[in-house]
């Protein structure tokens, strides 16, 4: 069940980061690190959501499993949703 979690997570990213790009008419690698910046956000959302993640065990590795995860499920969802290759 967590593992939908970090695929919810990052398709919930999508239009939450499509919709920053217009606010801010973010392109190229400010678009990138916007993309980066709301997984990692969302990535620590879901670990405290699926109470995987406390404050006392807060670890980097933990971190980056998820924000793969959560970056990994949003750029799927953002593929399909497009349809780019």
């Amino acid at each position: 069940m967590e593992q939908a979690l970090y695929w919810l997570a990052g398709a919930i990213g999508v239009p939450v980061i499509d919709w920053l790009k217009a606010q801010f008419g973010l392109s190229g690698k400010a678009a990138v690190w916007l993309t980066l910046a709301v997984s990692a956000v969302l990535a620590a959302a879901a670990l405290f959501l699926s109470q995987e993640l406390s404050l006392a065990d807060f670890t980097p590795e933990n971190l980056l499993a998820a924000l793969g995860q959560v970056l990994a499920a949003a750029t799927l969802a953002y593929k399909l949703l497009t349809g780019q290759d």
